[in-house]
């Protein structure tokens, strides 16, 4: 690792050393100087990757079988404790209201007997009202029809015979 950070300092180093050689001439730097300091670098740029420091380095942060085994017991034993200190049953004290209370299931009939007659009676007035509805728009009909008829027999009339119109329909 120490070796790869030399050579990105040694790379850095001839970097620097180009621009301030192209600073102070005025001019940019060439193909060439540039393809010499690469050759430099690539000459002196050598490094091995320790593989077994870095497994070194790496090891003490990663849980093994015997942490994992004994970080399961201690969490199972932790929570067994948290299970024993609840208990099994309560005792009751007083009156409960509940659905084994005889005064609250009579109560709970009564209102589903009450919601069940009332929806009841309103399906009932609802068939009334739409049967009125029917009744009345037939009725509504009839009228239209009829009106309509005496309409159009009185323009019959007037045009066939304007004489009995003036006298039986006076304006």
């Amino acid at each position: 690792m120490q070796e790869l950070l030399q050579d990105i300092n040694a790379l850095r180093r001839g970097i620097e050393a180009l621009h301030k050689r192209s600073v102070e001439q005025g001019r940019p730097v060439s193909r060439a100087e540039l393809d010499e300091v690469l050759d430099t670098v690539k000459r002196e740029v050598r490094f091995t990757i320790n593989y077994q420091g870095v497994a070194e380095a790496i090891q003490p942060h990663l849980a093994t079988p015997e942490k994992v085994g004994k970080t399961l017991t201690t969490g199972t034993a932790q929570l067994q404790q948290v299970i024993d200190r609840i208990p099994r049953s309560v005792p009751v004290v007083g009156e409960v209201w509940g659905f084994t209370h005889v005064r609250l299931g009579v109560g709970v009939v009564a209102l589903l007997l009450v919601l069940t007659s009332l929806s009841t009676y309103l399906w009932k007035e609802k068939a009334a009202a739409e049967a009125r509805v029917a009744q009345l728009q037939q009725e509504q009909a009839q009228k239209k029809r009829a009106l309509e008829w005496l309409t159009k027999g009185y323009w019959d009339l007037k045009r066939d015979n304007p004489k009995v119109v003036k006298k039986y329909f006076p304006q």
